[in-house]
């Protein structure tokens, strides 16, 4: 009884007059009837009686009758658009969440309620389709995120935005297979780098140097589907200023210099041909005084004044041809101070890491200050400058046999690790979504307050932890090639895929205090198709009894 009289409080004035029209309607009904009672003897109260209902399930849709009932809102989940309900029904049972709501009806509450939403506790929102509305009304309460991917569908993606040309271009991502397949990056026909992942979840990371100049298209395929188009810019190398220092010439060594030499870096080396002789070559140099910034020689040259000089002023070095690795790693140590420690793995001279590129028999052991560069048995530890070891021999073999890709990708990724920083070098991380906050870091020795971005110039802030570092927070709303500074590019997408949706989720996960939330009166009312479900049962029933008659 108090919740009828719950009901009939709430109604409005056209409600309530709507109801009398009804109930009129049906008097004129129940009048008709009376006056056809003698023909319709055996079925008068049927027919009063599905009327009846026909008419109160009537009245019921128009007033849609509500009431109230206690909740525990302690714990409650959100669920976004095409979510199925066995998913859902398993999270309320495994978190144990005391209410559900789509996002609908949590707007709808929050409506009737202002104070709803400073009454709930822990907040759990599964998938990426959060609206903006629901996200302004959560904004000042932490949020748990169950992220809901399809099968086949990347879950995460990243790449740099902006890289230089020969430098080695990452991408990183998740995704879940439905059985095992091939993930390729491609440029037109060209597979750059590929992946067998197998069925189920798996993280994934390719890996190549960037050839191009500008503008960067790739395909990143799966079982030759298209997956995600790579778009980054490519700017122009800096010249590095590499030294060889050689004991002896050999094939090795000249392979690379030319190599570097091609890339558009300035290289001089120096050759011992006989006691007291040593023959120079210059590749790329200019009359300008040459400082190394990297010097590549062999073991027996640790002692070398040249390379102790640069060792100590910061600069890279790197040893090649190490003929017996073990006396080698000690002489370096001794030399120059680093704590190289090597493991023979086997008796053979040589093991094989693929079918042109082989190894000595050793491996690196670990060091707190080693950084090791691919999946290659080639090493950095940073001391005052860096020293790296390649357990490589004859990489040369690789051009050779026309795998130059393989080739650039080992060596590119050993000197971006040995190179100076680049000074006014940009970091933005891909893909950049339109309408969605984006950071971008300048890293600079000298003081930038200000980037230049489309038509705009914008405020940046220097790191607090790295002066040489500015960051700045920008929220691109043009699409495709937009200008960055004077004669950089960034490709802004303007599609919404699940990974759009989900970056634009993920700003409001910031952690902060979980209130215990209450118990709370929460409004409770039948969905317009249920009784719209109900009206048609009954119409089928008056229609059926007329037949029947």
């Amino acid at each position: 009884m108090t919740l009828i009289l719950n009901i009939f409080k709430t109604l409005t004035i056209s409600e309530w007059l709507n109801i009398i029209g009804l109930c009129l309607l049906f008097v004129i009904q129940l009048f008709a009837f009376w006056r056809n009672k003698s023909k319709i003897v055996s079925r008068f109260w049927l027919k009063i009686g599905l009327n009846l209902l026909l008419w109160f399930s009537i009245c019921m849709l128009v007033i849609n009758p509500s009431w109230e009932k206690k909740a525990d809102t302690s714990k409650v989940l959100i669920y976004s658009e095409k979510i199925d309900t066995q998913t859902i029904q398993q999270l309320k049972d495994s978190l144990q969440i005391g209410e559900v709501f789509s996002q609908k009806d949590f707007n709808r509450r929050v409506k009737e309620n202002p104070n709803f939403v400073s009454k709930l506790g822990k907040i759990y929102f599964l998938g990426q389709d959060a609206t903006p509305e629901i996200l302004s009304k959560l904004s000042e309460h932490p949020i748990s995120w169950i992220p809901k991917f399809g099968i086949d569908e990347l879950q995460d993606i990243r790449w740099n935005g902006i890289i230089r040309k020969g430098e080695i271009q990452e991408i990183n991502g998740k995704i879940e297979l439905s059985e095992a397949k091939t993930m390729k990056i491609k440029w037109g026909n060209q597979v750059l780098d590929s992946l067998n992942l197998p069925k189920g979840f798996s993280s994934f990371n390719l890996r190549f140097p960037s050839f191009s100049i500008g503008q960067t298209s790739l395909n990143l395929e799966l079982n030759q589907n298209l997956l995600q188009t790579i778009d980054y810019f490519t700017a122009k190398t800096l010249p590095q200023n590499i030294l060889f220092i050689l004991s002896n010439p050999d094939f090795e060594s000249k392979t690379l210099a030319d190599w570097l030499g091609k890339s558009g870096n300035k290289v001089e080396i120096q050759t011992t041909i006989a006691k007291n002789t040593v023959n120079n070559v210059s590749i790329n140099k200019n009359t300008n005084k040459f400082t190394p910034d990297i010097i590549i020689t062999d073991p027996s040259n640790a002692s070398n004044s040249l390379v102790k000089k640069a060792f100590s002023e910061g600069k890279s070095v790197l040893f090649i041809n190490l003929e017996n690795p073990d006396l080698a790693a000690k002489s370096i140590n001794q030399n120059l101070g680093t704590k190289w420690k090597l493991k023979k793995i086997s008796n053979e001279e040589n093991r094989q890491i693929s079918q042109d590129l082989s190894a000595y028999p050793y491996q690196f052991e670990t060091y707190a200050l080693q950084k090791s560069i691919l999946d290659y048995p080639i090493a950095i530890q940073k001391k005052m400058g860096k020293v790296s070891l390649s357990l490589l021999n004859e990489t040369f073999q690789l051009k050779l046999s026309g795998d130059s890709l393989t080739y650039s990708k080992i060596w590119q990724s050993v000197f971006q690790a040995l190179k100076p920083s680049n000074d006014n070098n940009i970091e933005i991380q891909a893909p950049i979504y339109q309408n969605i906050n984006t950071e971008i870091a300048l890293n600079s020795t000298n003081f930038q307050n200000h980037l230049s971005i489309e038509d705009d110039t914008i405020k940046t802030n220097q790191s607090a932890l790295n002066q040489t570092v500015f960051k700045a927070d920008y929220t691109f709303r043009k699409t495709g090639w937009q200008p960055l500074q004077d004669s950089l590019e960034i490709y802004v997408d303007g599609s919404q895929p699940s990974l759009a949706r989900a970056n634009l989720l993920k700003p409001y996960l910031k952690t902060g205090t979980i209130s215990e939330g209450s118990e709370q009166q929460l409004t409770v009312k039948l969905t317009e198709w249920a009784w719209f479900l109900v009206i048609l049962l009954i119409l089928a029933g008056i229609w059926v009894e007329a037949k029947i008659g």
